[in-house]
């Protein structure tokens, strides 16, 4: 079955090029105008592999629509790529609070965003291939549920956006292993993946926030990165 990819965008070229190369690629292709559009076809139950989404548009802009669908519990899994004219390190790091998993600032070379839907395509694909950690991994009131793709504090369910949760998974495999941010990037997103600088930091940020008591034992080492309390 082909993969499905919604190109969300207010400017009609752009749909046409990224529907048309997608389509080369053997992916199946939906376009939008607006981010109200696009949420209630999702909302309808028409569910994508991937979205590579636009910042500025009229009405709904991105980072809205990503924050309804992050919101959403059926949709708050499918990935989103940002694409966006905007280019401060602010507006980056900014979507990537929201939940989008990859940024890519216009103009953007067509090859290298086709290399990132691979990518991030590659990644979610993979989770069904991890029988040897499909059982619940437990530290004190946080269980992770690889399987079931959830994350209980206290025995309270809490979202986590796909990268905060690869982290968190990758922390508890490996209680008080030191890691780098490249050993992070390099461990959830693969080398051909391009992230910018602060990801990881923000990443993890967001992660002690949704761990509310147990925030801490995510332990800063100060110059080399980050690990988990044994």
């Amino acid at each position: 079955m082909k993969k499905l990819i919604y190109v969300i965008d207010d400017e009609t070229d752009i749909q046409d090029i990224l529907k048309i190369n997608f389509e080369n690629e053997g992916y199946e292709v939906e376009t939008f105008s607006s981010g109200e559009d696009a949420l209630k076809v999702l909302k309808s139950g028409s569910v994508p592999s991937l979205m590579v989404l636009d910042i500025m548009m009229e009405g709904m802009d991105g980072y809205e629509f990503c924050k309804a669908v992050r919101s959403t519990r059926e949709l708050e899994h499918i990935p989103i790529i940002f694409l966006s004219a905007k280019t401060e390190e602010f507006d980056k790091v900014l979507g990537l609070e929201l939940g989008g998993d990859d940024f890519l600032a216009k103009p953007f070379g067509i090859k290298e965003l086709k290399s990132r839907v691979k990518a991030v395509l590659r990644r979610f694909s993979d989770d069904k291939k991890r029988n040897e950690t499909d059982r619940l991994l437990v530290y004190k009131g946080i269980e992770l549920n690889p399987e079931f793709f959830e994350l209980k504090v206290d025995g309270e369910h809490v979202k986590l956006t796909k990268t905060e949760f690869e982290i968190l998974e990758l922390f508890l495999k490996n209680p008080g292993k030191i890691f780098s941010r490249d050993n992070i990037i390099d461990s959830i997103k693969g080398q051909d993946v391009y992230v910018v600088d602060r990801t990881i930091d923000v990443h993890i940020m967001n992660l002690r926030k949704k761990l509310g008591a147990y925030k801490n034992v995510i332990t800063t080492f100060s110059g080399v990165g980050y690990g988990f309390k044994k």
